[in-house]
C-alpha cells in the first residue's frame, strides 16, 4: 500500500506550530557534531555567487539580480523535473577551475558555520565536461577547495561523482575513462537527475565496473517517482549499492524495508522545503522509516535552492516538524557518521566525539 501524504505541505504549518523549537533545543542543534552525506556541490551556491561567476565568466545569463533568482525559486512546480530544470541553468555557471575552487571553498565555510565537521559531496562531471571544462580542471579545482577547507574550516570530506541518469550509459562509460586517473581523488559513484525512464538497471555494467575500480556506490531514489520502490529494490540488487538517496518509498514494501535493515543499509533522505510552503516536505515518511529501524539520515540536499537552506535550519525543521528529541537527533548524526564512507577507526572517532556532545547536553 502507498503510504500516504508524503507530500501534503498543507499539513506542515500546524505540524511546526505542535513542536516548537525552544532556545536550548535550538542551541543544541546549532553545536551538535554533524556529519552529511547527500548534498550537491552544485546546488550550494547561492544567488550572490550564482551571478558573480556569470559575471566573471561573461556570461549573457537570464538573471540579473538576487531577487529575479529568488523569483525563479519560488515559483518552481513540485515536479523533480521543474527543479532540475531551474538547477541546472545554476549549475550553468561554473566553468573554470577557480569557480570550482571557490564553490568547494566556500561550501566548506559554511559547514564550519553549521557544525559539519564530515561531510560527502556529490558533483556531476557530464554536465561540466560537456561545456568543455576539462575533468582535470574540475576535479582539481574540488580538491584544492577540499584541501583548503579542511586546513582552515576543519571540515573534513569526500567527494561522489554522480552519474546523469538521462544521459546515454556511453556517455556514463566516458566519464568513467575521464575519472580514471583520479580514482584516488575520488571514493564514491552516485546515480542522479531526471528519473523517469531512466531506471538504475540502466547502469549494471558501469556500477559493476566502479565498484571493481573501488568506489563505494549509491543511487538516487526520488520520492514518489514512478516505479520507485522496483528502483530501489534495483539498486540493492542489481547495483549493489551501499546507499541509497532519499530511498522514502521503501516504506511501502515491508518485505523491502526488512531487507534494508538486514544488509545494514543508509538511506540518506532530505526534509528540505521551498517557498510558499512553511515547513519540511516526506517529514511523514522519514519518520516511518526512523520508527521502524531503518537507518536514515537528514540532509540538505541542494540548500542553496531551498528555504531550508544548510543543516542547522533543516533539523530546526525537521524538529519543529516532528518532535524529535536531543535523543533523536544525536541518532541521526550516528546513523551518519556510521553510514559514511570513511574508515572504520574515523568513524568511531567522529562518533565518539558525538557521544561525548550528548553526554553533555541530554538528559
Amino acid at each position: 500500500m502507498r503510504c500516504k501524504g508524503l507530500n501534503i505541505y498543507s499539513v506542515q504549518e500546524s505540524l511546526m506550530e505542535m513542536f516548537p523549537v525552544s532556545v536550548e533545543m535550538r542551541s543544541f542543534i546549532e553545536d551538535l557534531p554533524k556529519a552529511e552525506l547527500h548534498v550537491h556541490l552544485e546546488g550550494t551556491i547561492l544567488p550572490a555567487t550564482v551571478l558573480k561567476l556569470a559575471e566573471r565568466n561573461r556570461m549573457d545569463y537570464p538573471f540579473k539580480t538576487v531577487e529575479e533568482i529568488q523569483e525563479a525559486l519560488d515559483s518552481r512546480t513540485t515536479s523533480l523535473k521543474s527543479f532540475l530544470d531551474l538547477h541546472y541553468m545554476f549549475v550553468s555557471v561554473i566553468r573554470t577551475k577557480a569557480d570550482f575552487y571557490e564553490v568547494t571553498y566556500e561550501f566548506l565555510r559554511t559547514c564550519m558555520n553549521n557544525s559539519v565537521v564530515y561531510v560527502e559531496i556529490k558533483f556531476d562531471p557530464q554536465f561540466h565536461t560537456e561545456q568543455g571544462i576539462s575533468f582535470d580542471a574540475m576535479i582539481k579545482g574540488i580538491d584544492e577547495g577540499k584541501k583548503d577547507g579542511l586546513r582552515d574550516f576543519g571540515v573534513d570530506c569526500n567527494l561522489i561523482m554522480c552519474i546523469n541518469r538521462e544521459r546515454t550509459v556511453e556517455s556514463a562509460w566516458k566519464m568513467m575513462e575521464q575519472a580514471y586517473p583520479y580514482r584516488h581523488l575520488i571514493t564514491g559513484l552516485g546515480l542522479d537527475s531526471y528519473e523517469k525512464d531512466n531506471p538504475p538497471s540502466k547502469y549494471t555494467e558501469v556500477y559493476e565496473k566502479a565498484r571493481e575500480q573501488g568506489y563505494r556506490v549509491t543511487a538516487h531514489c526520488d520520492v514518489n517517482q514512478e516505479d520507485s520502490v522496483k528502483h530501489i529494490w534495483e539498486c540493492i540488487d542489481l547495483l549493489k549499492t551501499d546507499r541509497i538517496d532519499h530511498g522514502i518509498n521503501s516504506i511501502e514494501d515491508p518485505e523491502l524495508v526488512a531487507e534494508l535493515i538486514r544488509r545494514d543499509i543508509t538511506l540518506t533522505t532530505c526534509p528540505t522545503w521551498r517557498n510558499p510552503y512553511p515547513g519540511p516536505r516526506d517529514l511523514e515518511g522519514i519518520k516511518k522509516m526512523y520508527e521502524l529501524g531503518l537507518k536514515v539520515t537528514l540532509n540538505t540536499d541542494d540548500p542553496a535552492e531551498f528555504t531550508s537552506e544548510y543543516m542547522n535550519r533543516t533539523l530546526i525543521g525537521a524538529v519543529e516538524g516532528s518532535g524529535y528529541t536531543k535523543e533523536d537527533l544525536v541518532q541521526f548524526m550516528r546513523n551518519a557518521f556510521d553510514g559514511s564512507w570513511l574508515p572504520r577507526d574515523r568513524k568511531d572517532m567522529y562518533i565518539a566525539s558525538l557521544e561525548e556532545y550528548a553526554l553533555g547536553h541530554t538528559g
